[in-house]
């Protein structure tokens, strides 16, 4: 299960060398084969929507249609914070190991599965759902032109020796007791596309 990290030790703020070959880049609306999932980032804009409160809010959105391989539902999750992955995610959200560029905001995104107007927090087997990861931005901020999207893949394994029951683990390497370091199974490069609401 332990396989090295593939380019996102340096990534993650140069913790150690980075492998030879770099992750495969994966063309926009292309699938990719997350073992656990079956994803296509289809699309990246800049928008502007009515807030809570009706006032008028401006985010980043990146969208991704995601297919459940799985045989239980699994929580959407929320992305990591860069740098920081602590233990080992049990999420779709957790497998999306980097966004570039980084795209500061207050609380992270809003990491969320709508389908015909219902917002959900999880995917259920064998379902495509549509996936929001939704950064808000200051109205003066400049949108980035494109995002790269790193993502991880799961792979159906015990959890250790002393316990075989099996679970769909991201695949990486642990470097001490508490960092996990995921290997970037695919590289996606989205452009951002002007939207008013």
């Amino acid at each position: 299960m332990v396989v090295a990290g593939i380019g996102v030790t340096a990534a993650f703020g140069g913790l150690a060398q980075a492998a030879d070959e770099p992750p495969p880049k994966v063309a926009r609306g292309a699938v990719v084969d997350q073992g656990e999932f079956r994803t296509q980032f289809v699309r990246a804009v800049d928008t502007v929507e009515k807030g809570t409160f009706g006032e008028q809010k401006r985010y980043l959105l990146i969208t991704a249609r995601v297919t459940n391989l799985g045989d239980e539902t699994v929580g959407v999750g929320l992305l990591p914070e860069p740098g920081k992955i602590r233990s080992m995610p049990f999420s779709f959200a957790g497998s999306v190991l980097r966004v570039r560029p980084e795209i500061k905001t207050e609380y992270g995104p809003d990491v969320y599965a709508s389908d015909f107007g219902i917002k959900s927090r999880f995917l259920q087997p064998d379902v495509t759902a549509t996936v929001f990861m939704k950064y808000e931005l200051e109205p003066t901020a400049t949108a980035p032109t494109s995002v790269t999207v790193d993502v991880g893949r799961f792979v159906f394994e015990p959890l250790g020796l002393r316990d075989q029951t099996h679970y769909w683990q991201l695949v990486g390497d642990t470097e001490d007791d508490e960092t996990f370091v995921p290997e970037v199974a695919a590289e996606v490069t989205l452009p951002v596309k002007q939207e008013r609401g």
